[in-house]
């Protein structure tokens, strides 16, 4: 077989999946025999001037529908029972994402300065908050946090949290950490047989919970702070987003997006997870109207929690829907772990009462600080064709390189150059974004956020990388 491939780079279609379709319809056609030996990653990959990880993520795909297999100190061979499995079988779609997360999930260098991490810096936390709060909760009926705290959460936190967002609080279910009330969806969404959306890029924990629960996720680009939702398929939907200083791109969607999505929501049997995990984070202009009020009853949850805005190591969030799709997932959250540990909700019960709002005051400053800092290295260091956007709150930043560069090529590096950012690939379940990157802007001071664009731009400037582009620009 000639494996001077013809891929389209400009085409939807992700690479790694145009190789696997070719390597498919090659062995349907006999073109590619049961034992015959394809070339390794390394030699494709140069016969097709693709990068590595494109070539391992077909393998991958072509492994799991059993097509080829793999031998250590041998290569990788056309299966022997390759030739009688149908072309296109493929299980609900996880995409090349934990893949590359495997490639990624290297040991740093000593040093490294992060700006992958998509977490909160803890050095937020003063000294004693922990302490403090667990004093006082103890001070007040220790006895209350020896049981369970029910499947709905513990009551002082429903209240503390349905004071905060002005609902009620039996709409409130507490879960541990945002990510279970999404997994909590993708269990109802499945029981109810409800297509799942999602935008894209995102964070790919978010699609992976819903294919692990074997939903095929349908991407809907997010771009321009709007999502696409043109060539939606209309039907009994979930879509996910992330409206407010979104993950990864740190934008918060335009009012016109928002009016487009409640559009959407009233127009079809679609039910919108709102995730409002950053929303707290805001430290530039006014917050938008929360596109969960915005959505008609029924249509809409709400997920929130406060490992972005003040501890991860409490792993309490929230879920927070109308009165009746709360009744039919409060028993599928009973079914999953029979309630959250009482001591941590109790704990975070008593910040948001006390101490989260001049909290929110210090992490705003912090990160605006940050951010600026970024913003201006990034305009001062990087080459003509680089654009990235300009968050109004929390810590994510994206980057935008002219077309052709590689995103995973700078990765590794930016590695060697002692600098950890998050390709565009981690972001999407089909690996596209190939030419972007994620910034996490709060694990360091504004002097070595500085010192780490000079190293990205001086490795971005590289012609070997980047090809010359039009000009600098800033996204909104």
């Amino acid at each position: 077989m000639d494996w001077k491939l013809p891929l389209q780079p400009a085409s939807d279609e992700p690479l790694y999946r145009q190789i696997s379709r070719i390597v498919r319809e090659a062995i349907a056609a006999g073109r590619l025999k049961p034992g015959e030996r394809i070339p390794s990653v390394t030699d494709l990959a140069k016969e097709l001037s693709v990068n590595r990880a494109t070539i391992v993520g077909a393998f991958r795909d072509l492994e799991r529908a059993r097509l080829v297999a793999s031998h250590v100190g041998r290569g990788t061979f056309v299966a022997e029972a390759a030739a009688s499995s149908p072309p296109d079988v493929r299980r609900p779609n996880a995409g090349t994402t934990g893949d590359l997360r495997e490639l990624l999930a290297i040991g740093r260098p000593p040093g490294t300065i992060d700006l992958a991490s998509g977490v909160p810096d803890p050095r937020t936390v003063p000294d004693g908050t922990l302490e403090r709060l667990t004093g006082e909760v103890f001070a007040e009926n220790p006895r209350r946090l020896y049981e369970y705290g029910g499947p709905a959460g513990l009551m002082e936190l429903r209240e503390a949290v349905a004071a905060r967002l002005r609902v009620d609080a039996d709409q409130v279910l507490v879960t541990n950490g945002s990510q279970q009330a999404v997994s909590l969806l993708a269990c109802w969404a499945a029981q109810e047989r409800r297509e799942v959306l999602c935008e894209t890029p995102t964070f790919t924990g978010i699609p992976r919970a819903f294919a692990l629960m074997g939903h095929r996720v349908e991407s809907v680009p997010w771009a321009d702070a709007t999502l696409d939702l043109s060539r939606v398929p209309r039907g009994r939907n979930l879509l996910y987003v992330c409206p407010d200083h979104h993950n990864p791109t740190g934008q918060s969607m335009t009012p016109a997006g928002r009016q487009d999505v409640r559009a959407f929501a009233s127009q079809n049997d679609c039910i919108v997870v709102v995730d409002e995990i950053f929303r707290d984070l805001r430290f530039r202009g006014d917050p938008p109207p929360s596109l969960y009020a915005m959505l008609p009853a029924g249509r809409r949850v709400l997920v929130g929690s406060v490992s972005k805005t003040f501890m991860t190591g409490l792993r309490v969030g929230y879920l927070v829907a109308d009165r009746p799709l709360v009744d039919d997932l409060r028993p599928v959250k009973r079914y999953l772990d029979l309630g959250g540990p009482a001591l941590t909700q109790a704990i975070v019960a008593a910040f948001l009462r006390r101490g989260y709002s001049e909290h929110l005051k210090r992490v705003r400053a912090y990160y605006r600080e940050r951010a600026d800092a970024v913003a201006e290295a990034l305009r001062r260091e990087m080459p003509e064709g680089v654009r990235f956007s300009r968050p109004e709150g929390g810590f994510l930043m994206w980057v935008t390189l002219p077309a052709g560069a590689s995103a995973l090529q700078l990765y590794w590096r930016a590695l060697e150059r002692g600098v950890a950012v998050s390709p565009g690939p981690a972001h999407d379940m089909d690996g596209r974004y190939q030419n972007c990157f994620r910034i996490s802007y709060g694990h360091a001071t504004p002097a070595v956020l500085r010192q780490a664009i000079a190293r990205l731009a001086a490795l971005i400037k590289q012609k070997d990388l980047v090809p010359a582009g039009p000009g600098l620009e800033v996204g909104p």
